[in-house]
């Protein structure tokens, strides 16, 4: 079981009482299973376990792409954590991201994985190719991260009301965004193709748009966005009843 992430949605659960939950590519379920939340999602083309004995009006699973899902009448009407581990491409990884922002609201969380390959083979985007060149070096392991890296680098320069912090510690590399302005904002990129061109041995140089950080210093810059406004929010139903 991949512990970290279960430790860390768990952690945005009680940080903003989050009730819905979407997870993108579940493949054995080792984190969807783990997490407990009242109303989860799950959407992978290929499920490695039986759903049925889970599946439920609250706990629902779709064999079908990310593409396919989004684009049909299956989703929520929001979700408060979104949990992005399909394919490790850039591409993928993005279009499913973007494809979540409709289904957002000001403190839904977002974690993404794989956002840091260890390595050079790790941050291939094809795992055969990864695994093969891996061998050819005399490398033992089979860690596969993909491109994935990429996205901590769009939203840097692609969206400013989006802030975000890759976790480096505790676990494998994920990045965990979250709505809020960053000021004073600064492109780093000229052009989305630049981006999409940034190799694994580019990464030193982007430090600043990777956002590195701690587990717990990344949730305390998510404490200090979202505890305002869930304030707020409790003090209008508050006034209300």
């Amino acid at each position: 079981m991949s512990d970290w992430s279960v430790r860390r949605i768990h952690r945005i659960r009680e940080m903003t009482y989050a009730q819905q939950y979407l997870e993108i590519g579940v493949n054995k379920g080792d984190t969807f299973l783990h997490v407990q939340l009242p109303r989860k999602d799950a959407v992978d083309p290929a499920f490695l376990f039986a759903t049925e004995p889970v599946a439920s009006v609250d706990v629902r699973f779709f064999d079908i792409t990310s593409d396919d899902f989004f684009t049909s009448t299956a989703p929520r009407s929001s979700y408060d954590i979104v949990f992005l581990d399909g394919l490790h491409t850039f591409e993928q990884t993005l279009r499913d991201f973007i494809a979540t922002l409709p289904l957002a609201h000001a403190n839904t969380v977002w974690l993404i994985d794989d956002t840091l390959p260890c390595d050079v083979y790790s941050s291939l985007p094809n795992l055969m190719q990864s695994l093969q060149q891996r061998k050819q070096a005399g490398l033992s392991g089979d860690p596969w991260h993909g491109d994935i890296y990429k996205v901590p680098l769009f939203l840097h320069d692609y969206c400013p009301n989006l802030d975000y912090a890759t976790i480096t510690d505790r676990g494998n590399p994920q990045t965990l965004v979250w709505r809020g302005n960053r000021r004073p904002f600064e492109s780093k990129f000229t052009s989305l193709e630049a981006i999409s061109r940034a190799s694994y041995f580019d990464l030193e140089n982007y430090a600043e748009c990777m956002r590195y950080a701690s587990e717990d210093e990344a949730f305390n810059l998510l404490a200090k966005a979202v505890s305002p406004r869930l304030e707020s929010s409790l003090d209008i139903f508050s006034e209300k009843t």
